[in-house]
């Protein structure tokens, strides 16, 4: 999505007498030139107002012209930063929810079959409802993380992956090509032992190996961060740094004896100064000036290149073994309508090497870009995230397509999940930092008009 340079393109719709369909849009007024810029104030404006820097009329497309004086030049990740001048942000400023589809995944496949027959363009669709969850324990039952698991059927490759600390992977029999009713291996491997299980698809939604072997968390944590850098992500983009940051601090903080590796992939659409730039894995000071470098320009129409960054996550020198594998995804838009094979085919790249995906919505995420994110998380087993309003920062942010949840910080909310990727254990946000609730959620769990309960943990 494209926000030249002050001027917004996330618009409200609003349509005249004579039926041609404009524009609103929350707008900055701004004089912007390189390397420096002067907010000086916030407001609804109809699109026919001219204000420095914002007002052009904006139909079906959002493209349009840049801002005078400002050539859009662009910044690679190790050149000069070009975003001085601007108001400092602090970090804590976030506001986010999160959802499982896993946890939930009787509600999750009635959201897939409603969206599915709405046949909307992209959707990037895969056959879900044969899920089988496996499930990979030690002698003692405890989850083993870092289980090299592998799901042929007479000798053809399937599936493969890599177990997190919860010692899960998902297989999808109708997507990853068994044969319903037939007989698959499931063999995991951990430490030199290996155990191969027999497994008759469509007999269980659960498949449990167990190897003689002694469970350890992980001690390598690799964080990768895709980000679209279109003009429409700009205050979030701003206000990312300062959380990413704090984060990083954190982590460094609460897990000192785990070895983290940071990697940053930057990505925009095709005609854009850039499509997808990538700083593969360093430590979190060389991320840190990589990140502090971005900024946000370019999009020109709704959709981005989300296919190739995703792509371009998967191929990152993520680290093997005991190692907890982590994506956050930070977007407001979908791919192009024509990539939601390529969407898929790097969802299974990335599934392959275990990494887990988190997407964290930002605001102007619509229906095809949640559907997208909501895909990404559950077939890799992350977690769907999700900015809302209650930071004001930035324009309005959809609400998502599940029934309840709790809003805290979004820098709270991701180091949540970075501790169940390396402890293996899910915790419910302290009541201090719980800032509302959407739905009616009691005890980490709602129920639905038609009796059922859903989790929010």
């Amino acid at each position: 999505m494209s926000r030249r340079t002050g001027v917004w393109d996330r618009c409200e719709p609003i349509r005249p007498e004579f039926g041609r369909i404009l524009w609103r849009r929350p707008c900055y007024n701004r004089l912007v030139r390189r390397g420096e810029a002067a907010m000086v104030g916030r407001s609804m404006l109809p699109v026919l107002v001219l204000v420095a820097g914002c007002g052009d009329m904006v139909e079906q497309s959002k493209g349009g012209a840049r801002v005078p004086g400002c050539d859009d030049c662009e910044t690679p990740l190790d050149g000069p930063d070009e975003g001085g001048g601007r108001v400092p942000v602090k970090p804590d400023t976030l506001t986010a929810g999160a959802w499982d589809d896993n946890l939930n995944f009787d509600y999750y496949r009635a959201y897939l079959a409603e969206m599915d027959a709405q046949q909307i363009a992209g959707l990037p669709r895969v056959p879900r409802d044969d899920r089988v969850l496996v499930l990979v324990r030690d002698s003692a039952g405890a989850p083993l993380p870092g289980a090299d698991v592998e799901i042929r059927q007479e000798n053809r490759e399937l599936a493969r992956g890599v177990t997190g600390a919860e010692g899960r992977l998902y297989f999808f029999p109708a997507w990853d090509g068994a044969t319903p009713g037939a007989t698959v291996d499931i063999e995991a491997q951990s430490d030199g032992a290996a155990v191969t299980l027999p497994f008759v698809v469509g007999s269980s939604d659960t498949a449990i190996v167990t190897i003689d072997a002694q469970a350890g968390l992980p001690a390598q944590l690799d964080i990768a961060l895709v980000l679209d850098t279109t003009g429409s992500m700009d205050d979030e983009i701003r206000y990312l740094k300062a959380e990413f940051d704090a984060i990083v601090g954190a982590v460094q903080a609460r897990y000192r004896g785990v070895s983290q590796k940071w990697a940053l992939v930057a990505y925009r659409d095709e005609g854009d100064a850039y499509v997808v730039r990538t700083r593969d894995f360093t430590e979190a000071a060389d991320f840190g000036d990589s990140l502090e470098r971005q900024h946000a320009s370019g999009g020109g129409d709704y959709p981005e290149a989300l296919e190739q960054a995703l792509s371009a996550s998967s191929l990152l020198s993520w680290r093997g073994g005991n190692t907890a594998r982590v994506v956050f995804h930070v977007a407001d838009a979908p791919a192009h309508s024509d990539q939601a094979g390529a969407i898929v085919a790097a969802v299974r790249a990335l599934r392959e090497k275990g990494v887990h995906v988190y997407p964290v919505a930002a605001s102007g995420t619509g229906d095809l870009a949640e559907y997208t994110f909501r895909t990404e998380a559950q077939i890799t087993g992350g977690r769907y995230l999700f900015l809302t309003d209650d930071s004001g920062v930035g324009a309005e942010h959809k609400e998502p397509s599940i029934p309840c949840y709790f809003v805290t910080m979004l820098s709270g909310a991701m180091l949540r999940m970075l501790d169940t990727e390396l402890t293996g254990q899910r915790h419910a946000p302290e009541p201090t930092e719980i800032i509302r609730t959407g739905g009616d959620p009691h005890n980490g769990a709602c129920r639905l008009p038609d009796g059922r309960q859903v989790q929010i943990f």
